[in-house]
């Protein structure tokens, strides 16, 4: 395409506070959606809840989570990231099936991955016009989630899975029309947005002895493939293209081209003058140097044609040597 030279000369700034406004517009985006989410949890008026506080001190006694209700959710999540805490809706659950959520968002909260979340969403504001962030965006959290699976079940016995999976596979159920999106602010227990998640997420728990580094295999190859798409997009650059004018190109002051001499010690040296400057000789064109620029070693690529004290009376020396021939003529 073609751009105009001055249009070409501020795309740049152009384009710089496209991307700053396209960031503000996702900052402003996420504080939105973040605040809404806050807005739910402080008007439902959470509760305390004291059963679930005591099963989480009995998998750590130090954690310091609080443990609450919440009306306002539909799925337990685990939300705040200088003051967090682990949030269930208002939903009747068994003591067993508390323990295995609490244990879920706990090991969430060990694992820092609600930070994790928050840098992944960071780099989708700053690279929001590349569609491959967002790609790799949701990987990244569906590896999160597996990562917290395989790591809080590794112990389990196949009984112990079963019922982990039975309740996983309740919330889902519960959580079909959502009172809020909250996934992309907080840690759910299960995502409600995409099913083939819990799915996959059923798959790596019941088959994890056989397919467990083929799973993580492929989500580690679609990673890599999502960060090298983006790297890649950096190395394709638009350049501008512009025509000039007939009356550009043919006018009456129209500069001829000269050519171009290479230069070498044949075309290009330096003559020391009789008063101790220079005279820089590049293809028969002089120029004065000054010495100091000489002796700074500047010029040392080059040949030095010395001056020669025989050289600066020539002509006076030829005008002498007639003269004594004039006279020798007439003595003889």
């Amino acid at each position: 395409f073609v751009l105009h030279p001055d249009f070409r000369d501020n795309l740049l700034a152009v384009l710089i506070v496209i991307w700053i406004c396209g960031s503000v517009f996702s900052i402003l985006r996420l504080m939105k959606k973040s605040r809404e989410v806050q807005k739910v949890i402080r008007a439902n008026a959470c509760t305390d809840n004291p059963r679930a506080a005591e099963i989480l001190a009995s998998i750590d006694s130090e954690c310091p989570l609080p443990v609450r209700v919440c009306s306002g959710i539909s799925v337990p999540v685990l939300a705040g990231y200088f003051r967090p805490a682990i949030y269930f809706p208002d939903y009747p659950y068994t003591d067993e099936q508390l323990r295995y959520v609490i244990l879920h968002e706990y090991t969430h909260w060990k694992r820092h991955d609600i930070w994790k979340k928050l840098l992944m969403n960071v780099i989708c504001v700053l690279i929001w016009w590349n569609p491959a962030v967002y790609v790799i965006r949701k990987e990244v959290t569906q590896l999160i989630e597996f990562r917290c699976d395989k790591t809080l079940s590794k112990d389990f016995s196949e009984e112990e899975i079963l019922d982990y999976l039975d309740i996983l596979l309740t919330s889902f159920e519960r959580a079909q029309n959502p009172l809020i999106k909250t996934n992309l602010y907080t840690i759910e227990f299960v995502n409600t947005s995409k099913q083939y998640t819990i799915r996959q997420r059923f798959d790596l728990l019941l088959q994890r002895y056989t397919v467990t580094h083929r799973r993580w295999l492929m989500q580690t190859l679609i990673v890599l493939l999502g960060l090298g798409w983006m790297f890649c997009s950096y190395y394709f650059i638009l350049q501008t293209k512009y025509a000039a004018s007939e009356d550009a190109l043919w006018t009456p002051n129209r500069v001829e081209r000269k050519v171009v001499y290479v230069s070498n010690g044949d075309n290009t040296y330096l003559e020391e003058q009789a008063d101790g400057s220079y005279l820089f000789y590049y293809n028969g064109t002089p120029m004065e140097v000054p010495a100091e620029d000489v002796e700074a070693g500047l010029y040392d690529v080059y040949p030095i044609v010395e001056y020669q004290e025989e050289s600066k009376n020539v002509f006076v020396k030829f005008f002498i040597m007639i003269k004594e021939n004039i006279e020798n003529i007439f003595l003889d």
